[in-house]
């Protein structure tokens, strides 16, 4: 039986990407939303999968950023709610007067995202912040064991629904700078980690959602639509805590979300089109050796093949 010991050292390993000198385990001061250089004033934001764990956290986050409006997104009209007096309650804290929408919708079926993004329009409301962080597990089995449908099924969830979303938010009256912050996981870059490689379907939907955000950007600029995707790290939420696993073995909760903040910042517009992890130091990544190789490499920190150089 595997020991919860055992389990802490698999999960530390699976953290241990440390492009920058120097990692971060807590919000720092470059990543604050409370930074005027981060503020998210007169902007709408919505969350995929905003109802709990990353998704709230990252709702929380943009609360203290001051935006006009926060739209939170998920399959529960309860846990939904409840997010809602939750960010409702941030937001008095800090004395600001964002207002919180919550819309029960499946991503995966296309109706009622039409339908969504229709009563948007007829409100009068244009999203300036997509911040997409809902996401589907499978189970730890092969991708012939789990059969076509069910590996579709996360291609669904993970690739489509967010390529969908994202057709639908680009379709809006573009007038003004948008952005666009894409959360993916370590699996993209950790396939072969035998804690990792037991889930190939969700590995295949989620590089290939990364990599639909990387040819993205490609096509577009940062002054238009800028896209940032971030890797939030381990951080706690249900499944863990069905296991019976301490908070304390996971990411801090706050990091990330503060994080997505920044990458919703013009700050982050040297990042379009690339991944980082919320853990990385945003000043060591935007200035320094990091950054000549940023500028230089156009497949640094990107989805590609290892081990071919090819320049354009």
């Amino acid at each position: 039986m595997t020991t919860k010991e055992e389990i802490k050292a698999v999960l530390d390993s699976l953290r241990d990407a440390k492009v920058t000198p120097f990692t971060h385990d807590k919000p720092y001061a470059a990543i604050l939303p409370t930074r005027p250089e981060l503020s998210q004033a007169g902007r709408t934001i919505l969350i995929t999968g905003g109802g709990t764990g990353v998704g709230l956290n990252i709702g929380h986050a943009f609360v203290k950023a001051s935006p006009d409006t926060i739209i939170i997104l998920g399959r529960r009209a309860d846990v939904l709610q409840s997010a809602v007096s939750a960010l409702e309650k941030e937001a008095k804290s800090v004395g600001v007067s964002t207002r919180i929408i919550a819309r029960p919708c499946d991503l995966t079926n296309v109706t009622e995202v039409k339908a969504f993004w229709k009563s948007l329009a007829n409100e009068g409301i244009t999203v300036d912040v997509l911040v997409h962080s809902a996401a589907k597990f499978t189970e730890p089995k092969p991708m012939l064991e789990l059969g076509a449908d069910e590996v579709w099924s996360q291609i669904e969830a993970n690739t489509k629904a967010p390529l969908y979303f994202t057709e639908q938010f680009c379709a809006q009256s573009m007038d003004r700078r948008k952005f666009i912050v894409n959360l993916t996981s370590a699996v993209i870059h950790s396939h072969r980690h035998p804690a990792v490689a037991i889930r190939p379907a969700y590995i295949l939907s989620k590089t290939t959602a990364t990599l639909f955000f990387q040819l993205l950007a490609q096509a577009v600029s940062p002054e238009h639509t800028q896209i940032v995707t971030m890797e939030p790290g381990l951080v706690y939420n249900e499944y863990w805590e069905s296991l019976g696993l301490p908070t304390e073995y996971f990411s801090n909760p706050e990091l990330s979300a503060d994080f997505a903040v920044w990458a919703a910042s013009e700050e982050a517009a040297f990042l379009h089109g690339r991944m980082a992890w919320a853990s990385w130091d945003v000043d060591e990544l935007r200035a320094g050796e990091l950054r000549k190789r940023i500028d230089a490499d156009p497949y640094f920190l990107q989805v590609s093949v290892s081990g071919i150089e090819f320049r354009v």
